[in-house]
């Protein structure tokens, strides 16, 4: 057990490196809030971790990106919001296709459906606090995300393929 944590050990920490350095081109053309570009190599790298380094890239991975570029900000509260959305997609990711081997696409869809929820529910308590009291608001905000679901849908299961053909060691080194 030791060796399997001791290799996920990198492997966490290139996932966070993706999930800082990956969402920087999107934020460029300021795409970031629409495409969703950090939730994709903390998928990935969920998809290839035991739950408990999933549960770490998916807090690490927002937190490290905000201390080195400021995105995702505080204020609004991005980075709280995301912090939860990424530590809930991370675990149901890995505990759905490491831990209880499912899909590809039933951890994926779970995720995306638990996330789009706790978004929901997320921002319909956080924006009365801003003075924005609307349903209205609070479901742009969810739908907002789903060109970035779509973006999921079609390169995940597109590089968990490529992972599995090209290195296959990755996907059965982290099996339990």
């Amino acid at each position: 057990m030791a060796e399997k944590s001791l290799r996920q050990i990198p492997l966490t920490s290139l996932f966070v490196a993706l999930a800082i350095i990956f969402p920087m081109f999107f934020h460029m053309f300021g795409l970031g809030s629409t495409f969703l570009p950090m939730f994709l190599p903390v998928i990935v790298g969920s998809m290839l971790l035991t739950w408990r380094f999933a549960l770490m890239l998916g807090i690490i991975s927002p937190v490290s990106s905000w201390l080195l570029t400021g995105m995702p900000p505080i204020v609004p509260p991005i980075l709280p919001v995301m912090v939860v959305e990424l530590t809930i997609i991370s675990i149901i990711v890995s505990l759905l296709k490491v831990h209880l081997k499912q899909s590809v696409w039933i951890a994926l869809i779970a995720a995306i459906v638990a996330d789009r929820v706790v978004l929901y529910i997320l921002v319909s308590v956080i924006a009365p606090i801003f003075g924005i009291d609307s349903p209205l608001f609070t479901t742009a905000i969810v739908l907002s995300g789903l060109p970035g679901i779509a973006l999921q849908l079609i390169t995940i299961p597109l590089l968990m393929k490529l992972i599995k053909e090209k290195i296959p060691s990755l996907t059965k080194v982290y099996q339990n």
